[in-house]
């Protein structure tokens, strides 16, 4: 009985734009007489509103009930005996990991494609909606007054109740809706994979998927921590993707009529051959 024999008789790269027709990209709005001040004082005012949090922050929850869902995940995910190694790793991704991947690859992704002129308006846009989340988030922060799971639940493992402990500053307490950390991680993935997308770079598969992978593990690690609630971080997570997304979108969206380098395209073309088939592959990158 004769089989059918599949091979690769050809695959073939052609390194010029004659190979595989490619469409243009069009650039993204990017003006930095307004974008780089919207930056720098967005990020400025996030700090100012930081370093003002002993005189900010509410006196007293004006949110101190919690919820059945609210109470059976804290029970479910919280790190009972290391609640503050979460909350270390939670801080390392949000100051580390999340920013320099979702900057860092963005910028990759420019230069894998040949167009590294792109990369500081890409930085800058990232950046900017990430600032404008995190501004509303704060502001939200400070009007809401919730209670932070362990201070509602006096979890003496981070109120140190017991020695060789350094416990949260009590205007920390009633911080809790919506998860800062969240919405600056979920904002960071969501605006590179936004712009990655819209740019029509090969990697923005990539960007989104790391992105969204580490954001979700920093929002676990807030509750395993016991700084937010299940709601807080859903709440988050909404919030900052909504602001990575259409930040970028609604104000950086693609002048009309202007192209940028050409966007990688590949054709795969298959054609008969003896006992088999032969397959070709062209692309322009």
């Amino acid at each position: 009985m004769r089989t059918a024999a599949i091979a690769l008789s050809a695959f073939v790269f052609a390194l010029s734009p004659a190979a595989a027709a490619a469409e243009p990209s069009p650039e993204l709005t990017f003006r930095p007489e307004v974008d780089l001040p919207i930056t720098v004082v967005g990020g400025a005012a996030w700090i100012a509103t930081e370093l003002a949090k002993k005189g900010l922050a509410p006196a007293s929850c004006r949110w101190c009930a919690v919820n059945s869902l609210d109470a059976s995940t804290r029970g479910a995910l919280v790190w009972e005996d290391k609640p503050e190694t979460a909350h270390e790793l939670s801080n390392v991704t949000v100051f580390g990991v999340a920013p320099v991947s979702a900057l860092g690859l963005t910028a990759l992704a420019a230069w894998h494609d040949g167009r590294t002129a792109n990369s500081a308006a890409d930085l800058v846009i990232i950046t900017q909606a990430m600032v404008v989340a995190m501004d509303l988030n704060q502001l939200t922060k400070y009007i809401v007054g919730r209670q932070r799971p362990y201070a509602h639940f006096g979890n003496d493992e981070v109120l140190c109740a017991g020695q060789g402990c350094s416990r949260p500053p009590p205007d920390d307490d009633d911080l809790s809706f919506f998860s800062g950390h969240t919405t600056a991680v979920f904002s960071l993935a969501a605006a590179s994979g936004t712009v990655a997308s819209m740019r029509g770079y090969r990697m923005a598969p990539w960007i989104w998927a790391q992105g969204t992978a580490i954001a979700v593990l920093s929002a676990y690690l807030r509750m395993a921590g016991d700084r937010h609630y299940f709601t807080d971080v859903l709440t988050g997570a909404a919030f900052g993707s909504a602001a990575g997304v259409l930040i970028p979108t609604l104000f950086h969206r693609p002048r009309p009529g202007v192209a940028g380098p050409e966007t990688p395209r590949f054709r795969v073309s298959l054609a008969p051959a003896r006992g088999g088939a032969g397959m070709g592959v062209a692309g322009a990158f």
